[in-house]
This record gives structure tokens, C-alpha cells and sequence, in this order.
């Protein structure tokens, strides 16, 4: 939202030696964050309201002109009152006409400055400068005209007022009554202590301002009706007659463009100027071009609109339209419709002021992909209590520039008024939340400047909330009020109570999970949280303690097929990497770090939310001394090991999957700790693959994190010195039975406690039946060995290799190869 510095100091009564910076920053502290200040031609001087004495063709030109202009008295550099400036303008007014000349010494934006310069033979003084030029708006056509009723010589930047500071405020979606000059200027004064105004009658030296814009006593006969009353609770109509359709003033068509908006005409000028001042949007029918009355409803089937930027439409039954008899004329809160478009030949206005269901507008805006300011505002809520205002300032500011004349009075359908509300605010509450003691008295002082009046009650206050607050619901959204028009900085610094040491946060370890799976070489992928039913359909098997097809519909899906909750992310990994490979990734190694929704055991009871780590692999493993080879179980589990060792978990446990789960039951293991199993991992059941279109072995684990990190199981970390001395690695091959585990066979090597032995790693399970003993298969591992104070010898490793292998023997029979 860009606030404008000069027309909030209209609003809001600002000291003289408050700088913009200083409301930028007890804005900011306030909860209202102001991203940054443009300043608007603070570099502009010199340049002056000159009037046309004469035009004559240049002589050796055709497309320039020389101007005889006046600033009323002598200018410096120049030999009397008058001087013959130079323009290629095609807009250059008659005699009598104003303009802005900027003199030899004036400076324009940027720093340039202005002298004499000769221009085709003729020795032009300045210049006469456009509304660009001035830096006013990015573009102009033509030279500034000014208005006949500003005075000659005066100063152009003082008296249209164009040095300004625009804030861009930051509003967050819940703060609606923030998104215009009132609403800022409201928060301004509360924050200074002193006084805010609305906006004063129609000025910017208007002829007749003062007069214009009465009711007339011939009201026109209009017909409102709202027939959804939940898609526009309010709807207000005003006839403005009698106009004339021109450029507006160009001060206001400084201030729009300062705002960001750019300068039509006075009739949708006004609009957009209520708008950005009070809030509340505006639209304005061509009364001529309208047929019957004018009708708030829902599109009707196959219905068809041709919105102001010139593009036929089709409507669907939830947009909400403005219609009359010839059916629809605008798009309700986002665009009008070009059949009642304004144009040059309009006398007669129809002006809207409403409010809008947010959720409806916010659906046709996205679909259609008009975002505008009054769409903006729209979606996050409109005050119907603020309409009638709205409306009648711009009506009188619509007749005051255009001429006109306010007919009858506005055509005002209310259907459902909505009743007060109040919210109780304890003083207790306010001290345990704040942290500090707030007297009552200055409680209730901070919310009436505000605009949020209150009663005292037992122990605390009774707040009326006004239509402009729907977001102040609960005692603690007052709470926040009273706390930041106090200021935060009076919150004390203290360490929450507690009787023993906080366990790891869960966002924690979902950082740390992500930062080690992308050391590790895998890449990060963000998958949608909804998924198709098939897609669950096809991973949920026939495990029934692992409800993973039965996921909860999505109300209001983002399309027909994205319409449930993920309960798995093996679906979205899985499509992630069919993606990749369909874009020419051959071995896409992925990773996501994310909750699941799952249903709840019970009826009724909230679904269960768990965050898990998850990866899948696919393709090759890297090829470093040797060539690469296909991915295989130790290669994902190895992830996982090294995952767990770097989430401080303890070591878990591993054991086999049983049949009908999406992992293939011969290559695949839970895993668990002392709470039971907290994952999996392993090779994608072939059936499951293929659902997803993959013919080739792709292999998945996934974590859930809260399981496999307790917080009473968590290992510290400790820092450990860099080993001094080399490590030696020895090999050994033997055949084992089948049904015994690698984890069994850890802990045989383990069970010589050797205190050389630094790492055991599994390098090959061997099970071919036309080479292997039967009931038997090949493992080979490697043992790394080393001292912290000396480099072994071959002896000692020897001697304690073969400690190892004799704790295995004893343990299982091996027979060494």
C-alpha cells in the first residue's frame, strides 16, 4: 500500500518535526511494516505557472512552435516579462491558456538544469515541460495544462504540492481498515497522540467546488435489488448528472500517480481517489447505457461478460455479477463491463459503492487473473458501515470536478445489518501476556484512539468493536492492540519458567534432517500436500494398521484431480521423479521434508499431522575409482544410517517388512527404535513403481522425525578432534546362512569390544543359488581399524582383525572365503 506523506499530514495532525522517517518507523514497531520511502521530486525548483500569450509556426520547423509565455515578471536571464520558448508539444493551449516553463535555472528531476539553448536557429529559454518531465507520471503525452484558475507565477512544485514522500506500507492480510490513507492516518495519530480528520469537501481549487455537489430535489427513479445477499450484503446507488467528462486537476492527477495509479478521467479519477483515501472501492455506470434496474446476483448458467480491458468472458455459477435488465455489466469487485463503460460522451452517472462476499471475489479474481486494487480490498474484506460515506464523498466530489448535480438521494439496500459486537478484555490477561503492568485507565485511552471505545467491568473492560475491526475478535487480539500502541519495547526480556532443559524443537530437527540429506547428494523437492485418490489408492496395499489410501477430501480442491490429503510422500517423490527423467535427469536422488495428514483412529477426533524426512533414489550410484553401478538396499539404507547419526537419535533397530506394503517385501525393512517402528526403508514394491511409470528398480525411505528423535533420547552432541593418525581397513569374506541378518552380524564383529575398531560396513550380500552354498550367502565386509595416540603396525592390526573375526565365529557359523 504507498501512503502519501502530504496527504497523510491532510488527515492526520503530524508535527512539524515529525519526519516521514519517524512515522516510517513507529509505523513499523507498530506491527505495520513500511518496506521503504520514495521521494518525489525533492530535486524539482524553479519551475513556474506560466501563461500563453501567443503560438506562431517555427520558421524552420514543422512539427515545433514558438510559445510567448508570461511568469508575470521578469525572470532571470531574461530582458522582460515575456519569452519565446521552443516546443514540439502538439496540446499547446491558445492564448490565456497555463502551462509549466521551466526557465533558464530551473531544475527538473534527476539534477538536470535548464539554460538557453538555441534549437533550429531559434534561441529557446528552457522549457515547456510534460507531466513526465516533471516527474509527476512515467509517461505524458504532451505538455502540463493547468487549470485557467492557477495563478501566473507561481511556483509549480509549492502549489500543486508535488515534493511528497510515499511510504510502501506492508498490510498484512488480517488488517483490512489499513489499506488507505484513513486507515494509516487513524494509526498515525494514535501512535503520536493527537488528532485524525476524514477528508475535508472537494477542493484542488475546483470553480464552484463550494457549491457543487448539492442534492437536487428532482431525484432519478433507480431499482436496486439485491437477490444474494450473502454475496453483496450492501449496495448503494447515487445518480450524479449534469457532467462533463475531462482531465482532472492535474494536483490530482499528481497524487494518484504518487500512489501508484494512473489518471483517466475526472469521472474514474474520483473512483480511484476515494479508493486509495478511504478505502472503500467505487465503480461508475454510464446511466444511459443501462437498461431496467440494477440486479446483484450469481451468474446465470452460460452467461458471458466483456470486462473494460476488452476480453469476452465466460462467467461460472459462484462469480457474482451486477446486472440490469440486458444482463450482466460488471464483474462483481473486480472489473466492470465495457457496455456501461465511461467515455467521453457521458452526462449521466450511476455510482456504486458496495461490499462483496471476500471469498467470491477472491475466486473469480484468481480464475480470471484480474488483481486490482479494489479486488485486493475486496478480499479481504469491505466495511459496509463505511459505504454510505464512501458514496456520498465521491458523489460530491464527482459533481464538484465534473460539473454536475447529485440527484435525489442514494438508493441504499441493507438487507441483513450486522449487529455490534463486543470482546472483554481482563486485566489480568493483559499484564500475564504483555509482561508488564498496563494501568486500566491507559488500557482503555490506547483502544479509543484506535477507535475501539470501552466500559469498564469487574477486573477488566468491555470493548464495542467497530465495523472497520473484524479481525479484533478474542481478549487477545485486544491485547495486542493495548501492546503495541504502548510499544513492545516495554516488554520485559526473560527466559520462559521451566524445571528442566527444552528438547529439540520440531522445526529444529526438520532443519537438520534437510541440511543432512543435502549433504548427503540429495536434492530438496517440494510436492503438492493434496494428491489424486488413485495415487493413494495405488501405495495403501492391504496393510490395514497403515491407513494410507484412506485420505480426507479437500472441500474445495484446487482441481478435480489434486483432491485429497497426502498420507505418504512417497506418491509426490515418486512423480517428482518421473519428471526428472522426463526432462532428461538420468539418476535423480530426491529428498522432502514435510507433515502428513492423516485420519485419527476415533471418530471425530482431529486427524494426526506427523512430520516425516523422506528420499527416494533412482538410477545409478556415483562412479569414482571404479565405474558406477546400479543403486541397491545398502545404498538407501546407508542414507538412513547416516541420516539418524547426524539427527542424534539412537541407533535403531532393523527388521523385515511384512507382505502388502508399498516396499518390496524380500528388499525392505522397518525401522525401529524404542518407541517401536518409526520407518522404513527399502526397494518400491514393482507393482507400485510401475503405477507411477517406472520399469526400473527405484528405492525409498521415510522418517517420521518426532518418533525417531524423542526428546529424552537424543544424544548431546560433543565436538571430537580430528584424527591424528591414518586408519587401516582389512576385508572379510564368508559364507553365513541366510536368515541371519547384517545387524546380527555387526554385533558379532562388535562383540570383541577391540578398542582399534573404529567402523564395520557391509560392501556386498552375495545370494546367486548357482554359486553359493545352499542355504547360504556371501558377505563381505570392511573393518577399519585405528589408534588415537599412534599409526598401527600391520601386527596389531592383524591381532586385532583377527579378535573381531573370532567374536563373528563364535557368535555364528562362517565359513571364511
Amino acid at each position: 500500500m504507498k501512503i502519501s506523506f502530504n496527504w497523510l499530514r491532510e488527515l492526520a495532525d503530524i508535527p512539524a518535526d515529525i519526519s516521514v522517517d519517524d512515522v516510517a518507523r513507529r509505523l513499523t514497531l507498530a506491527g505495520l511494516e513500511v518496506e521503504g520511502i520514495e521521494r518525489r521530486c525533492v530535486d524539482l525548483a524553479g519551475v513556474v505557472v506560466a501563461e500563453v500569450r501567443g503560438v506562431r509556426p517555427h520558421p524552420a520547423a514543422e512539427t515545433l512552435r514558438i510559445v510567448t509565455v508570461t511568469a508575470g515578471r521578469a525572470m532571470s536571464g531574461l530582458d522582460g516579462t515575456e519569452a519565446d520558448v521552443v516546443c514540439g508539444a502538439a496540446n499547446v493551449p491558445g492564448p490565456g491558456g497555463r502551462v509549466a516553463w521551466a526557465p533558464p535555472g530551473a531544475r527538473l528531476p534527476g539534477g538536470r538544469i535548464l539554460d538557453r539553448r538555441e534549437i533550429r536557429g531559434v534561441l529557446s529559454p528552457g522549457m515547456l515541460c510534460s507531466e513526465a518531465e516533471l516527474g509527476m507520471t512515467q509517461q505524458g503525452d504532451g505538455i502540463l495544462i493547468l487549470s485557467l484558475s492557477d495563478p501566473v507565477g507561481a511556483d509549480l512544485a509549492a502549489h500543486l504540492r508535488l515534493s511528497d514522500a510515499v511510504m510502501e506500507v506492508n498490510v498484512t492480510p488480517n488488517r483490512a481498515d489499513a489499506l488507505s490513507h484513513v486507515g494509516i492516518a487513524r494509526e498515525v495519530a494514535a501512535l503520536l497522540g493527537t488528532r485524525w480528520r476524514l477528508p475535508p469537501s472537494p477542493h484542488y481549487g475546483v470553480p464552484g467546488a463550494a457549491g457543487a455537489g448539492t442534492v437536487s430535489g428532482t431525484p432519478v427513479s433507480i431499482d436496486v435489488q439485491i437477490r444474494d445477499s450473502v454475496a453483496c450484503p450492501r449496495y448503494l446507488a447515487t445518480v450524479v448528472t449534469g457532467l462533463r467528462v475531462d482531465s482532472s486537476p492535474p494536483a490530482l492527477r499528481a497524487r494518484l500517480a504518487a500512489v501508484g495509479v494512473r489518471a483517466i478521467s475526472n469521472v474514474v479519477d474520483v473512483t480511484n481517489y476515494v479508493l486509495m483515501e478511504t478505502g472503500h472501492p467505487l465503480h461508475a455506470f454510464d446511466l444511459d447505457k443501462l437498461s431496467g434496474g440494477i440486479f446483484v446476483r450469481r451468474a446465470a448458467p452460460r452467461e458471458r461478460i466483456t470486462t473494460l480491458d476488452g476480453v469476452d468472458r465466460a462467467l461460472e455459477p459462484d462469480d457474482v455479477v451486477i446486472a440490469d435488465a440486458g444482463g450482466p455489466i460488471a464483474l462483481a469487485g473486480v472489473m466492470g463491463g465495457s457496455r456501461s463503460e465511461i467515455s467521453d460522451a457521458t452526462t449521466r452517472v450511476l455510482l456504486e459503492a458496495a461490499t462483496f462476499e471476500p471469498r467470491a471475489v477472491r475466486r473469480t479474481a484468481k480464475r480470471l487473473g484480474l488483481r486490482s486494487e479494489a479486488s485486493h480490498r475486496f478480499e479481504r474484506g469491505v466495511d459496509p458501515e463505511g459505504v454510505p460515506w464512501a458514496g456520498a464523498r465521491a458523489a460530491a466530489f464527482m459533481a464538484a470536478l465534473g460539473g454536475g448535480v447529485v440527484q435525489g438521494r442514494a438508493v441504499d439496500r441493507y438487507p441483513a445489518p450486522r449487529p455490534p459486537r463486543t470482546v472483554s478484555l481482563s486485566f489480568s490477561g493483559l499484564e500475564r501476556l504483555a509482561g508488564f503492568p498496563v494501568p486500566g485507565d491507559e488500557a482503555a485511552a490506547r483502544l479509543a484512539a484506535i477507535e475501539v471505545p470501552s466500559a469498564p467491568i469487574p477486573g477488566g473492560l468491555q470493548a464495542a468493536i467497530p465495523s472497520f475491526r473484524p479481525d479484533l475478535v478474542i481478549e487477545e487480539d485486544l491485547i495486542e492492540e493495548v501492546m503495541r500502541l504502548c510499544g513492545y519495547d516495554r516488554a520485559p526480556a526473560r527466559l520462559p519458567t521451566c524445571n528442566h532443559a527444552p528438547g529439540p524443537h520440531p522445526e529444529a530437527i526438520a532443519d537438520r534432517a534437510r541440511d543432512a540429506l543435502a549433504a548427503l547428494g540429495l536434492h530438496e523437492a517440494a510436492t503438492w500436500a493434496f494428491v489424486p485418490r488413485a495415487w493413494l489408492s495405488a501405495i495403501g496395499g492391504e496393510r490395514s494398521d497403515i491407513p494410507l489410501s484412506r485420505g480426507i477430501a479437500v472441500q474445495n480442491p484446487v482441481s478435480a484431480e489434486y483432491e485429497v490429503m497426502r498420507t505418504s510422500l512417497l506418491p509426490g517423490l515418486l512423480d517428482a521423479v518421473r519428471r526428472n527423467r522426463a526432462h532428461g535427469v538420468a539418476d535423480p536422488w530426491l529428498f522432502e521434508v514435510g507433515p502428513l495428514v492423516r485420519r485419527a483412529p476415533e471418530d471425530g477426533a482431529p486427524p494426526d499431522e506427523p512430520v516425516y524426512a523422506a528420499g527416494v533414489l533412482a538410477g545409478q550410484r556415483p562412479g569414482w575409482l571404479k565405474p558406477e553401478g546400479p543403486l541397491d538396499f545398502f545404498d538407501i539404507k546407508q542414507v538412513v544410517v547416516e541420516l539418524l547419526r547426524v539427527l542424534g537419535a539412537e541407533e535403531p533397530a532393523y527388521a523385515p517388512c511384512a507382505a502388502g506394503l508399498f516396499l518390496h517385501p524380500g528388499l525392505s525393512a522397518e525401522v525401529r527404535g524404542r518407541q517401536g517402528r518409526f520407518g522404513f526403508v527399502g526397494q518400491v514394491d514393482p507393482r507400485v513403481a510401475r503405477a507411477f511409470d517406472h520399469h526400473e528398480p527405484v528405492f525409498y525411505f521415510e522418517i517420521e522425525l518426532a518418533l525417531a528423535v524423542p526428546p529424552d533420547a537424543t544424544r548431546p552432541a560433543a565436538a571430537v578432534p580430528i584424527p591424528r593418525f591414518p586408519s587401516v581397513t582389512r576385508d572379510v569374506s564368508f559364507w553365513i546362512d541366510t536368515a541371519i541378518p547384517a545387524a546380527s552380524q555387526r554385533a558379532g564383529l562388535e562383540a570383541a569390544r577391540e578398542p582399534l575398531l573404529r567402523g564395520i560396513t557391509v560392501l556386498e550380500d552375495f545370494r546367486d543359488s548357482s554359486r553359493a552354498p545352499p542355504g547360504k550367502k556371501g558377505m563381505l565386509w570392511t573393518l577399519t581399524y585405528r589408534a588415537d595416540d599412534r599409526t598401527l603396525t600391520d601386527a596389531e592390526v592383524d591381532a586385532a582383525h583377527g579378535r573381531a573375526i573370532a567374536a563373528l565365529r563364535a557368535a555364528y557359523a562362517v565359513d571364511l572365503r
